[in-house]
């Protein structure tokens, strides 16, 4: 069937389950949707992904583009939290050959994420290389569908096979108890899809979202400013000095402030702390410092 103002192709069975997904989330109702692709690279992931969330945002009204689509589970729950009624993209098939303890944080972000964002009606998707890397929380208890991009007879690609919320259930605890991936025998229906990535978003961005995502790989994120840690470093800086100023003795001070002499010289060492200085990364005060 075509569908959307961009008028592409979608599996009629899909469509059928997209519209009770979307009825999950619509109205009064405060419910989420997640939906995991997952398949080899190359396969059709991205393709998949972009098609149900342009479609179920057309369908809801909401507003769908390269920007609703992250290769950081960080960035993606700071706007699940700060927001609501969003279609959401996590697409880790482009750092698929990271460490296992990548796999284990970026999860738990994931988990939070979907914890402390739940009544807010979002339309998640989340694309990954092999769905039994994931823990079984996102597996088997939130997501609601699973969705595995194949090519048929190896050559044929644009081929998905679709998995209920009980079917993705029985192939997960297959693969966890036999290490067998029975996408044959549990699969609920399957379809085809189309290529329609570059009718939905724009490319370019796309692509240079996916590059800077690689790039970071490794590198420790950049710490909030703690701004009452600013003001007090600040302030404790000050009085440090203070009782030069008023020709006053460092002990009365250190005996008015209920500090000793040693903590009151401690603060007067600190770094100078202004908000430009811990942007560009001067570390915070160890916090045995601050007493």
């Amino acid at each position: 069937m075509r569908v959307t103002d961009k008028n592409y192709y979608m599996d009629n069975l899909l469509l059928t389950k997209l519209d009770l997904m979307i009825d999950r989330c619509s109205g009064k109702k405060k419910m989420d949707n997640l939906i995991i692709i997952d398949g080899d690279e190359g396969f059709g992931k991205s393709n998949l992904s972009t098609a149900v969330a342009y479609y179920v945002a057309h369908k809801t009204g909401r507003k769908f583009t390269e920007d609703n689509m992250y290769f950081d589970a960080d960035k993606l729950r700071e706007v699940a939290q700060s927001t609501s009624d969003q279609v959401l993209v996590w697409d880790e098939s482009a750092l698929s050959a990271l460490s296992t303890e990548w796999y284990k944080k970026e999860q738990q972000n994931l988990i939070k994420l979907l914890m402390v964002a739940r009544k807010k009606r979002h339309f998640y998707i989340f694309c990954i290389p092999k769905f039994f890397k994931l823990n079984e929380y996102l597996i088997v208890d939130r997501s609601i569908a699973l969705l595995h991009v194949y090519a048929r007879g190896g050559t044929q690609l644009g081929r998905f096979a679709y998995f209920s919320k009980k079917n993705k259930e029985k192939l997960y605890y297959t693969y966890k108890n036999k290490k067998i991936r029975a996408y044959g025998k549990l699969a609920n229906f399957r379809g085809s899809f189309s290529a329609v990535l570059p009718l939905i978003i724009d490319e370019g961005k796309y692509e240079k979202k996916k590059d800077d995502a690689i790039l970071t790989i490794g590198k420790p994120k950049k710490k909030e400013v703690n701004k009452e840690k600013l003001v007090l470093c600040q302030l404790q800086s000050k009085l440090s000095k203070i009782y030069r100023r008023l020709g006053v003795k460092q002990k009365d001070v250190a005996k008015e402030l209920d500090v000793s002499e040693r903590t009151l010289q401690k603060w007067g060492k600190l770094v100078i702390m202004n908000k430009n200085l811990l942007e560009n990364g001067v570390k915070e005060p160890n916090p045995k410092q601050l007493t």
